[in-house]
């Protein structure tokens, strides 16, 4: 990369700089409505218009800054990742700030919380990089190629309005950016991936091609009266409407929404609209931008139902299956109880065998029933009082004798008295009976540790702590994953016990999540809120 601090010292972009006269000016609407505009859009908390000479960057217009550097409106160059998008002269982009090694102490880190950046070079026509447009998000993020485009746009219309506002009216600049500046903005949009309209009069003033081309007709006739109900769907005409007039009149701030569109060949679309007011030739106007969601929505109706049709199987296989294998296991009840007639010792192991296998069975029967109620939000979970550690005790000595035919001991730390936490005892049970019989199981009989307190941060944490193999860094996402099994043998279970698990925790407002490592065992610490209103 280039050396930041010789460019940013550069006369000539210096020089530049100087000349526009924004530098330490009052804050502008249209800057300001440029940055709003992008966080919406870009769902992003914090959004800039920064200027850098060589020491500082001045902020134009910020859109989420804490209290205090928004007042200030500035802060040292050296404190800027924006310093990055001028010394390259282009986008700038980075998915998790605590990856990257040059922004390691960067107060843009450490106090702002920054974790996430993009950001495009505002410059000249003459190629002078006097700024930055970015936004910013609090949490690591991709930046996809269609947000990344809406940011370059953007970007390109405040360097257009940077160019458009000199120093003084009436010199010689300012005269040729006004000239030009119309033949700019409207390339722009012409070009733009956007549909982009001007609403007026109540019809369209302008739609650019994007939009003329997502619905099939010519721009002319869109822009012509009846325009707006040629291609809104007749069911949602009403709501647009009044949304249109509710913004124009000034009863709400902006319009952003979702409808139903109809092409010129009759084909049902679905755009998500943005829009805000401007006052044109002394009148209002709605000037705004709408994307073409067709695709995504109708993958989210595929995807949903394909897990209603899932959740469907999951239920009728699992209603229709319980019958005939508990049936199963009665039988194999009376047989090992002699019933019949006394069974040989090679008898008996075949229907002990029998007996294992459909209890494997009514467990995975069981726990899909458990996981399709879950997808579908119908498992109730009770809110009451619970002693946590009187419950982890009864567990203990319900797997006391299985623990010991592993060879292992399940050692209970004391508490000093009830460890009361809000929840469904019958589910705490379950996600219990879960993680300690995972530990006598892959605990190689050694001690498990058990632990139940009250936490420093609130709540309370349940701890189960084996010194097993561990789990590979690799296969720890996994075995919240349905269906997937780590161990081998016959002892590995449905693959459902841990995600169900998980879900449960969620469900009482809690959480579940394992620290280990290869050789060194494993650990589940289980949350449970102490009060009604944290579950």
């Amino acid at each position: 990369m280039p050396d930041s601090a010789d460019i940013l010292r550069d006369p000539a972009r210096l020089a530049a700089l100087a000349a526009t006269g924004l530098l330490d000016s009052p804050p502008t609407e249209v800057f300001d409505r440029l940055t709003r505009l992008a966080a919406r859009l870009l769902r992003a908390p914090m959004a800039a218009l920064s200027l850098l000479d060589d020491r500082r960057q001045f902020f134009m217009s910020q859109c989420g800054f804490p209290a205090a550097l928004a007042a200030a409106r500035e802060s040292p160059v050296e404190y800027s990742v924006c310093q990055r998008v001028v010394a390259t002269a282009g986008a700038v982009t980075v998915r998790d700030a605590a990856c990257e090694p040059w922004l390691d102490g960067s107060p843009i880190v450490t106090e702002l919380g920054v974790r996430a950046y993009a950001g495009f070079p505002v410059a000249t026509r003459e190629g002078q990089v006097l700024g930055s447009f970015c936004v910013c998000d609090t949490r690591p993020r991709e930046w996809g190629g269609e947000a990344l485009e809406t940011l370059r746009e953007l970007a390109a219309l405040a360097a257009l309005e940077v160019e458009r506002r000199p120093p003084m009216p009436g010199s010689a600049r300012a005269e040729r950016l006004l000239a030009d500046a119309e033949g700019w903005f409207r390339s722009l949009v012409e070009q733009s991936i956007m549909a982009i309209y001007c609403y007026q009069d109540g019809h369209f003033r302008y739609v650019n091609p994007r939009l003329a081309e997502i619905f099939g007709y010519p721009r002319e006739r869109l822009q012509a009266p009846g325009g707006l109900e040629l291609v809104v769907h007749p069911d949602d005409l009403p709501r647009v409407a009044e949304n249109i007039r509710a913004r124009l009149s000034g009863e709400i701030p902006t319009v952003r929404y979702s409808l139903r569109g109809v092409r010129a060949d009759g084909e049902v679309l679905f755009l998500d609209v943005h829009g805000s007011r401007a006052d044109i030739d002394g009148r209002p106007a709605l000037i705004g931008v709408g994307y073409d969601i067709t695709d995504r929505v109708r993958a989210e109706r595929e995807r949903e139902a394909a897990m209603q049709s899932r959740d469907r199987f999951y239920a009728m296989a699992s209603h229709e299956l319980r019958t005939p294998v508990s049936t199963v296991m009665l039988y194999n009840d009376l047989l090992l109880g002699g019933m019949y007639e006394p069974l040989t010792e090679q008898q008996h192991e075949a229907v002990e065998r029998s007996q294992g296998s459909a209890r494997h069975l009514l467990d995975l029967i069981n726990d899909l029933l458990d996981l399709s109620k879950l997808e579908a939000g119908r498992l109730d979970a009770r809110r009451d009082e619970v002693d946590a550690a009187a419950l982890v005790g009864e567990v203990i000595a319900e797997l006391t004798p299985l623990a010991a035919e592993h060879g292992s001991v399940l050692a209970l730390e004391p508490t000093a008295g009830p460890v009361t936490v809000i929840g469904d005892g019958k589910r705490i049970r379950q996600i219990l009976l879960n993680l300690l019989s995972n530990a006598i199981k892959f605990g190689a009989g050694r001690p498990i540790e058990v632990r139940c307190a009250f936490h420093a941060d609130g709540g309370v944490a349940i701890s189960v702590k084996d010194h097993g193999p561990g789990i590979a860094p690799v296969d720890l996402p996994r075995i919240w994953e349905d269906f997937v099994q780590l161990g081998d043998g016959d002892d590995t279970g449905t693959g459902l016990g841990l995600p169900i698990a998980r879900r449960l925790a969620e469900l009482l407002g809690g959480s579940l999540e394992v620290d280990s490592a290869p050789g060194a065992g494993s650990t589940f610490r289980f949350r449970l809120p102490t009060d009604s209103s944290d579950s």
